[in-house]
């Protein structure tokens, strides 16, 4: 099983190395600026070090390399002979860059490190143009005569210049930076390096099955997708030199096969955002990379490799520890079993149906993961509900008081109980196997609405009106068509003819109450057709008539949260002022589609709360009361006196 090879090496490590740049990269382009915002982390790194901040064996990380053995054909003279060494995949320009650094530090270098010797570059992209880039960098502190004679000159002498600048303003720097390059420090037993110096990850392809070289060097440079933790990571666990050469296959297979079943359950999105927040600052390809930045602490502020540097301090850590870590398979074991430990932990979390829900509730209002993950290793599982978990959703709700609480004064809290709400009713049933869908709820991007809608927020503009048109045309219609609209219309028209004819009472009655309904598609009918923006006057007259006859009016406090639901932004519509029946079908045809409605919103709007209601087709002081009452029912438990 051919595996990629991983390892942090110092700058002292590429003594003597060749490397070889092939013609499908670009050439070289890094500018001054770039340099010396390099030579700044450099220099920051270097006063850490002086400030004694940086501990033994802690190192600055530079991006990865991404290299592939190989051999070339060089000159040697009249000769042609073959060089090993490795074919740069990814990096030239650091590696170059790096060079040049080393380069301006040469004297300093030939007498603190005389057994470093200067790496080769050779650059196959510039042999078609007869210029030699490779004579150009050894000799570059001296040659600057044909600087501007190739493209690739120009840009390798702009940083040298750029670095010589540096350095003559920053004198007390050179040798500082020359020694966190070059210094090394390896433990005689365990090879670890344990000098505070500059370190470059080296990314070695084996497998080249997957993908060639091209390949990844396309996806790295031109699709701009750089290596992930979770790739070096499993480079560094896979290493062929970590496992008893007897069982190296076996053993790789198993960590291979473990990791693709973590990642394939993670890639479920019901199972991923039950995890994920969605204020998250990082994005995952791979998904296991999440359980890596957790154990790892990764923050928004944490440089890119951060995970990855610090599961090699693990493994180094263990690698000093012989008497209880033997080979290195065993320290591979070892952190393994921890991430295993981890997954393992979250996934019986989502299994529990009621554990699912708190701790989902917990993580999108930020509790933090390790802390639970502590807390319900150290407890038992009744403890860790009834006590821990209950006690932390409590702590969310924190001086929030139901009957106070306003669109306008608090719109995160009225969320938090909306949510939560949404969450205890499903858990109300206990034999029911009915689960609130984070993944939906989170992607789908639902929302606090007016459930009776905001009468005094006015439709000013005139798209939104046109929109609102339609969605009348669509409640009383329903449909837009006008071929539809104008057979309705007649339709209902000979309907209401015959009223003088009908004794029935309760059927003159409906009969009347379709008279107002034709008053109103006449009304809405003609502002369809204007073709001109709206008349302000007109619109509002129509605005006035569907507002008495759904009699939307009725709610005396229409930021209270008895007014207040979780709706998707497409019910809602973009002018946000959608009236109560409107919303009640859409949501109605959502439910029949299969299309995600959370069950309160659902209740709310099939009018389950009321206990009194006596229309489906508006809301009314009583059904925000009772609604309210069910919120206080499943809440206030929770809620501090």
């Amino acid at each position: 099983m051919a595996t990629n090879y991983i390892d942090l090496k110092n700058i002292h490590s590429l003594s003597g190395l060749n490397f070889y740049i092939p013609e499908y990269q670009r050439g070289y382009r890094w500018s001054d600026g770039q340099v010396i915002q390099m030579l700044n982390d450099f220099k920051e790194f270097c006063k850490r070090i002086e400030d004694e901040q940086v501990r033994t064996g802690e190192f600055y990380c530079l991006q990865p390399i991404v290299v592939k053995k190989r051999t070339w054909k060089d000159k040697d003279g009249d000769k042609s002979i073959t060089t090993e060494g490795y074919e740069v995949i990814d990096g030239q320009q650091r590696l170059t860059t790096l060079f040049i650094i080393l380069k301006s530090l040469e004297q300093i270098c030939q007498i603190l490190y005389p057994e470093f010797k200067f790496y080769n570059i050779k650059y196959d992209t510039r042999l078609e143009y007869d210029y030699d880039s490779q004579e150009f960098l050894q000799n570059i502190n001296t040659k600057s005569s044909n600087a501007n004679e190739f493209i690739d000159f120009y840009y390798m002498k702009i940083v040298h210049d750029a670095v010589i600048s540096w350095f003559k303003t920053n004198p007390d720097d050179k040798l500082k930076i020359a020694r966190a390059l070059l210094e090394q420090s390896k433990d005689s037993n365990t090879h670890i390096d344990k000098a505070k110096n500059i370190r470059v990850i080296w990314y070695e392809v084996m497998d080249e099955e997957s993908a060639t070289s091209i390949d990844i060097y396309t996806r790295l440079n031109i699709g701009k997708i750089p290596l992930t933790n979770a790739e070096l990571i499993k480079a560094l666990l896979l290493r062929r030199g970590n496992f008893v050469d007897t069982d190296v296959t076996m053993k790789q297979l198993q960590i291979a096969t473990e990791w693709n079943r973590i990642e394939q359950k993670l890639q479920d999105d019901s199972f991923w955002y039950f995890l994920y927040r969605t204020d998250n600052p990082f994005s995952y390809e791979n998904r296991i990379e999440f359980i890596f930045d957790l154990m790892k602490n990764r923050t928004k502020d944490s440089e890119f490799y951060h995970t990855f540097n610090e599961f090699n301090k693990d493994l180094e850590k263990l690698q000093a520890d012989k008497e209880n870590f033997r080979n290195d398979q065993a320290r591979i074991d070892k952190i393994w079993d921890a991430i295993k430990a981890v997954f393992q932990t979250l996934e019986e979390w989502y299994e529990d149906r009621v554990l699912y829900h708190y701790i989902g509730f917990l993580i999108e209002y930020k509790s933090d993961i390790k802390r639970l993950m502590d807390a319900s290793i150290s407890m038992n599982k009744s403890k860790f509900l009834e006590v821990f978990i209950k006690k932390e959703i409590s702590d969310k709700l924190t001086g929030i008081n139901l009957d106070d609480l306003s669109f306008n004064d608090n719109k995160g809290n009225v969320k938090k109980i909306l949510l939560l709400f949404n969450i205890l009713t499903v858990l109300q049933d206990k034999k029911s196997d009915l689960r609130f869908p984070f993944n939906k709820y989170k992607k789908e991007k639902w929302d606090i609405e007016h459930v009776c809608s905001q009468t005094d927020k006015l439709i000013t503009n005139d798209n939104q009106r046109r929109m609102w048109i339609a969605d009348m045309f669509e409640f009383f219609v329903g449909s837009t068509s006008k071929e539809k609209i104008d057979d309705f219309i007649e339709d209902l028209k000979e309907q209401i003819e015959q009223l003088e004819e009908i004794s029935d009472i309760q059927e003159k009655a409906n009969l009347l109450s379709r008279k107002s309904e034709l008053d109103i598609i006449y009304t809405i009918k003609e502002l369809s057709e204007s073709e001109d923006i709206i008349n302000d006057n007109d619109f509002d007259e129509a605005f006035k008539k569907v507002l008495s006859y759904f009699k939307e009016n009725q709610i005396t406090d229409k930021d209270s949260i008895a007014n207040l639901a979780l709706l998707d932004q497409e019910t809602n519509r973009s002018y946000g002022n959608a009236f109560f029946p409107v919303k009640r079908k859409r949501i109605i045809q959502n439910d029949k589609m299969g299309i995600f409605v959370p069950i309160a919103t659902k209740n709310l709007f099939l009018k389950y709360y009321s206990r009194r209601s006596t229309s489906l087709m508006s809301w009314q002081e009583s059904d925000a009361e009772d609604y309210l009452d069910n919120i206080k029912l499943l809440i206030s438990p929770f809620i501090k006196a």
